[in-house]
């Protein structure tokens, strides 16, 4: 259960770093640094093993492009199936002085890092959209953004955003 945990975490806080997309039109791809904050346990669902729901929190602070050093902070929900997860909802805000936006992830999936039998990390991708954009983001209202996740330390990890 704290293995799952801890994977929602990682992969929440991905979800979240992705909707901070470039806000300058010019830089289409950059990355978060994010750590998860918060998580429940996954809830198994009784119907069968290994079948279990979970939510958790993230915050992230993107490392580059025109939201650089601005704030991610995002909440995800995953249905789990023995150690791979599918999205069920995904929205967060990215908060910068001048910048605001709003996204939700429209897809994603999420799979355990396993080594030596103990879980490592995660790993994860998927798609969504920039709901609401202002200030120097403004460009971003409406526009598509798929992410990768990646494993940076303990606890941590990385999203790649690329804006379509």
């Amino acid at each position: 259960m704290h293995v799952v945990s801890t994977v929602l975490r990682l992969s929440t806080a991905a979800a979240m770093a992705l909707m901070a997309v470039s806000a300058s039109g010019q830089q289409n791809s950059f990355s978060f640094s994010c750590q998860s904050v918060g998580s429940s346990p996954p809830e198994p669902l009784g119907d069968r093993e290994g079948h279990s729901i979970s939510s958790g929190e993230i915050s992230c602070r993107a490392e580059g492009g025109p939201l650089v050093g601005g704030v991610l902070t995002g909440t995800n929900v995953y249905e789990w199936e023995k150690g791979a997860g599918v999205l069920l909802a995904g929205s967060g805000i990215i908060r910068k002085p001048g910048a605001t936006t709003a996204y939700r992830v429209n897809e994603g999936k999420i799979a355990l890092i396993v080594t030596d039998g103990k879980v490592t990390g995660t790993t994860g991708s998927g798609k969504g959209v920039y709901t609401l954009a202002s200030g120097s983001a403004a460009t971003l209202a409406g526009k598509s953004f798929t992410y990768a996740t990646r494993p940076t330390a303990p606890g941590q990890f990385a999203i790649d955003v690329k804006v379509d």
